[in-house]
């Protein structure tokens, strides 16, 4: 653990003890609350977060102390015996599993999917897994928002001595918070007094609505399962554990867990269901591929995943093939908002020749490329399970408190955009890549080891062990 990571996790307990008696219906709001969201891109903060010489009055000498700090907040959660009665609910939040293998691993009358929004509810028929969502369930009077807001407002003014949560940009992010966050707590309690639930999935449990909803779900004894929504580059978007059981890719992830506290037996080696598309979709052929992009077929296709704020290294990269001529380029940037980020704009600005994948599926993408350059994400993994050759360009975001995960490929992780062409082409022009065919099977024998399309599976044995025992 560096400072940052010590002073991150110790500051956020911090604000959990001094503020939990900002309670909505038994919820502490501070424990819901993405702690990240409060203190990201708050340079005062960060640098109070990075300083060895912050004081807070959490004692953190050890990273394996982590989890069994929050559990202690967590307890009055945990219910005695558990209720393993009703539907399986699949919260739709990061949770990626796809519809059809969803219908084919489970009994759609037997499964419910949770929404934040939906215009439709129920199933339209018994093939289809009904919907619900939680803005039907979020009722709430506008004045008791209010009040709850100038009540933290009051408690913001008492503490005035704390280096993180005296920042006023600290405390305007909390206070803009609580809104959502408490239609999030009713719409949680509400659904579960309506609905008979014998298992909750979620993808994460470290945005407001999935921790209220497994902490709900807990006092009521439902178990919960937490997907691994990603490749573990960042810690704080892993931990702390809240559910049951958090279902991980692989012996690497379990054995990281474990560092920070998590007993054994509540982590499950079972891939991810998102993975198993890549195998299970039946993706565009070859030449529906080549046509779509309009691609010369004599040349090798690249996928450029690139990263909403660091745009300078892809760039590069970019200006390097894009002289060269002799590949076809396909640029795939981040989903959602981050699409339309200043950088992601001035890049499509600046290479409008080029083919920019908005409307294509990743798996479409992956199958039918010669190779990935991409940052250190998720999609490094996808690509090798897709068996692609990966080039991976280091975020400069990611130094001060990086898991490595990649860190077994480090002879394909580079800093220099310029020695990571020159090794793609020389790669690319080889007859044939015994070494990264080595190091990819190596790294993926212990980062996933699992069978491809086995992982939907592996969730239904697993939720079915889980209600069997129950």
């Amino acid at each position: 653990m560096n400072n940052f990571e010590r002073n991150y996790w110790a500051s956020c307990l911090d604000f959990i003890q001094a503020f939990k008696q900002l309670s909505y219906l038994g919820v502490p709001l501070p424990l819901v609350c993405p702690y990240y969201l409060l203190v990201n891109g708050n340079e005062a903060v960060l640098q109070k977060l990075e300083s060895e010489s912050t004081v807070l009055e959490t004692n953190l000498s050890s990273e394996s102390q982590i989890q069994a700090l929050f559990d202690d907040h967590f307890v009055p959660f945990k219910k005695q015996g558990s209720n393993t009665k009703g539907k399986v609910v699949f919260y739709d939040n990061v949770l990626r599993f796809p519809d059809q293998l969803m219908r084919a691993n489970f009994t759609p009358s037997k499964c419910l999917v949770l929404k934040r929004k939906s215009k439709v509810h129920g199933s339209s028929s018994r093939r289809e897994v009904p919907v619900d969502s939680l803005e039907r369930y979020q009722n709430i009077q506008a004045h008791t928002i209010k009040d709850f807001q100038r009540k933290a407002t009051l408690h913001f003014e008492k503490a005035n001595n704390h280096p993180i949560y005296k920042n006023k940009g600290f405390r305007e992010r909390f206070i803009k918070q609580i809104p959502n966050i408490m239609r999030q707590i009713l719409a949680a309690k509400i659904f579960f007094e309506k609905n008979q639930v014998a298992c909750l999935v979620t993808g994460t449990t470290n945005s407001s609505d999935t921790r209220i909803l497994t902490l709900v779900a807990a006092s009521k004894g439902i178990p919960s399962i937490c997907l691994q929504h990603g490749v573990v580059m960042l810690e704080f978007g892993y931990l702390p554990k809240v559910a049951t059981y958090q279902a991980v890719y692989g012996p690497k992830d379990i054995q990281w867990y474990t560092t920070k506290g998590l007993q054994a037996d509540s982590l499950k080696s079972i891939g991810h269901p998102r993975f198993d598309e890549l195998v299970t979709r039946h993706t565009l052929s070859e030449k529906a591929f080549a046509d779509h992009f309009k691609l010369d077929r004599e040349k090798k296709t690249i996928l450029m995943v690139i990263h909403h704020i660091e745009t300078e290294f892809p760039e590069a990269i970019l200006e390097d093939l894009d002289e060269k001529g002799n590949v076809n380029i396909i640029i795939k940037q981040r989903n959602g908002k981050q699409r339309k980020s200043a950088q992601t704009l001035a890049l499509q600005k600046k290479f409008p020749h080029l083919k920019f994948a908005d409307d294509i599926h990743l798996y479409d993408l992956l199958n039918n490329v010669d190779a990935v350059v991409s940052y250190e994400s998720t999609i490094v993994l996808e690509a090798m399970l897709a068996q692609k050759p990966v080039y991976i360009w280091r975020l400069k975001s990611l130094h001060s408190s990086s898991t490595n995960y990649y860190n077994e490929l480090s002879m394909y992780i580079h800093d220099s955009p310029q020695e990571l062409v020159d090794q793609m082409i020389a790669v690319m022009n080889a007859p044939r890549n015994k070494n990264w065919e080595k190091r990819r099977q190596k790294f993926l024998s212990t980062h996933y080891p699992h069978k491809s399309g086995t992982s939907s599976a592996k969730l239904r044995a697993l939720v079915d062990s889980i209600i069997n025992k129950g």
